[in-house]
């Protein structure tokens, strides 16, 4: 489909809307002055459509994408004097007489994960050209460290989302310093990081105890979603990790040398809110790491006794209004645990309440088909309710799901999501 955002397409989805909102002491110029001055039943038409909000480039790799995108850039977004000529052809047809570029202040959300083709310059420009942007997702595509610093220092933006999975221009510092002192990144509420075997984050150790500790959107704990999969996180830096109280869902997949007593430590007593984990390839105790040679049975035992019963299960009382003997409330809200393949084959049918769901991606979860939300309050052992007989349809169906199905994407959506079922991704 990207083989038809061509250069027409491309202006009239963003040259629409109203003017550009005034700055720093003067109105920035109309956008319909890229309209030639003479067409004006154009300008009309554009005038009346409604300004982007949100815009999804999601794997647009083609060169008919990349090279309009690019020809927009150069043509709306630089000014005069940044180009190599004056004459007309260099600064566009469409009427480029001022010297302030374009902005859209209307567009808040924007992902181009697995936009990989589009150059740096290039996504450079596009993302300084959308001062409001709260939603950004620049998963696996070319942002280097220069990109960062320059957003960093635009001081216009206040991130509520980011995504820098899989970025392998970016360097640890790069990452550390635009979390640390970037306004951009003070109010952070999700913040993807994540890397797998193919590529892990480059973040060092100790850049990832600096930023754990300095970076406002981790000491202010208003995280709500957080993947740092990859990692080099340590229990010494889970010590210093500032408490995270609106922390729902939480990646540490691929950290093969992390025990799982560390981690149920953490979610125990600075995470209790977290509903979804995810643990691929992670631990010694679930047979991952040097050496770590155990079987599937030693493994599932490992995960249920270190992981899912402590932090899952009421504890014990007996009471006359509590027929199960549990009663109170569980340590933590954990009800969805990520797994790889082959540690989910291992677990069978299940235990207790908990039942295996895959994505049609080929992702898989292990979830406590008992545990819900119902009237804003998260309920354990859930008896007759609908539910629970969806998550066991889910479960019954074994992958032939809806593409939507699953939980803690590694994508960043660009539209409100509700509850924690987000698309799975691959």
């Amino acid at each position: 489909m990207d083989g038809a955002l061509n250069l027409a397409v491309i202006k009239e989805l963003f040259l629409r809307g109203s003017a550009s909102l005034p700055g720093r002491g003067r109105v920035i110029r109309s956008r319909f002055d890229v309209v030639l001055e003479d067409d004006l039943e154009e300008r009309d038409r554009r005038s009346e459509c409604m300004e982007l909000e949100a815009m999804d480039f999601t794997g647009c790799i083609s060169a008919v994408f990349v090279n309009a995108l690019t020809e927009f850039v150069n043509t709306f977004l630089i000014t005069p004097n940044e180009t190599e000529s004056g004459d007309e052809d260099t600064r566009g047809r469409h009427g480029r007489f001022t010297e302030e570029p374009l902005i859209f202040p209307s567009l808040q959300r924007l992902c181009l994960r697995g936009a990989k083709s589009i150059p740096s310059n290039v996504l450079n420009r596009f993302v300084l050209a959308l001062p409001s942007l709260t939603h950004l997702d620049l998963s696996a595509t070319r942002v280097t460290p220069e990109v960062l610093a320059t957003l960093g220092s635009s001081g216009r933006m206040h991130l509520h989302s980011l995504s820098l999975a899989k970025c392998i221009r970016l360097t640890g510092k790069s990452i550390c310093d635009f979390l640390i002192d970037s306004p951009a990144a003070r109010e952070l509420k999700e913040l993807n990081l994540y890397g797998d075997s193919t590529f892990f984050t480059p973040i060092t150790a100790d850049e990832l105890s600096e930023l754990v500790q300095h970076a406002p959107c981790f000491t202010k704990g208003q995280l709500e979603y957080l993947d740092i999969s990859s990692t080099p996180l340590t229990p010494e830096i889970l010590e210093v990790f500032p408490t995270q109280p609106k922390l729902r869902s939480l990646g540490l997949s691929f950290m093969p040398t992390l025990p799982l007593d560390v981690i149920a430590k953490f979610l125990r007593t600075k995470a209790d809110k977290v509903e979804v984990l995810t643990l691929v390839s992670t631990s010694p105790d679930l047979g991952y790491g040097p050496g770590a040679g155990i079987s599937s049975r030693q493994a599932s035992l490992a995960l249920h006794s270190k992981i899912i019963r402590p932090l899952s299960t009421p504890p014990f009382s007996f009471s006359l209004s509590s027929p199960t003997g549990l009663d109170g409330r569980a340590p933590t809200n954990l009800r969805v645990v990520e797994l790889a393949a082959p540690m989910l084959s291992g677990l069978g049918a299940g235990a207790g309440t908990w039942r295996i769901i895959r994505s049609k991606g080929g992702r898989g979860w292990y979830v406590d088909t008992a545990t819900g939300w119902c009237a804003g309050e998260l309920k354990r052992e859930l008896k007759e309710h609908p539910w629970r007989d969806e998550l066991q349809r889910l479960s019954d169906a074994n992958g032939n799901v809806a593409s939507g199905v699953g939980w803690h994407a590694r994508k960043m959506e660009v539209s409100i999501i509700g509850n924690s079922r987000v698309s799975a991704g691959d």
